[in-house]
């Protein structure tokens, strides 16, 4: 392997956490805000980073999904969003009772 290749796979490997924890720390907030605004519905859009499109966007579905589900909000909705056939994000639509 190029060093500069395996370089460049050791750094993405390394952020990779860090990343996780940051996203998952921005659905928290994001949460927690809904419910101190006392809101029944909320809509997030989820952004897909490029590259990532397949685990990466399930990923931060699951995130987003724990982090409402952790503040009593349920799914209600998920549309994907694409622009010229490439798949971009998704709105989310949780609720709570």
């Amino acid at each position: 392997m190029h060093r500069p290749l395996l370089t460049a796979c050791l750094l993405i490997a390394c952020t990779l956490p860090a990343t996780h924890a940051a996203t998952q720390g921005h659905y928290d907030r994001k949460a927690e805000e809904a419910r101190q605004l006392q809101q029944r519905n909320v809509t997030i859009f989820i952004d897909v980073d490029f590259g990532a499109r397949k685990t990466g966007a399930a990923d931060e579905l699951n995130q987003s999904h724990q982090a409402f589900n952790r503040q009593g909000f349920r799914v209600v909705d998920v549309v994907g969003y694409t622009e010229n056939g490439d798949l971009q994000g998704f709105f989310v639509t949780y609720a709570r009772d």
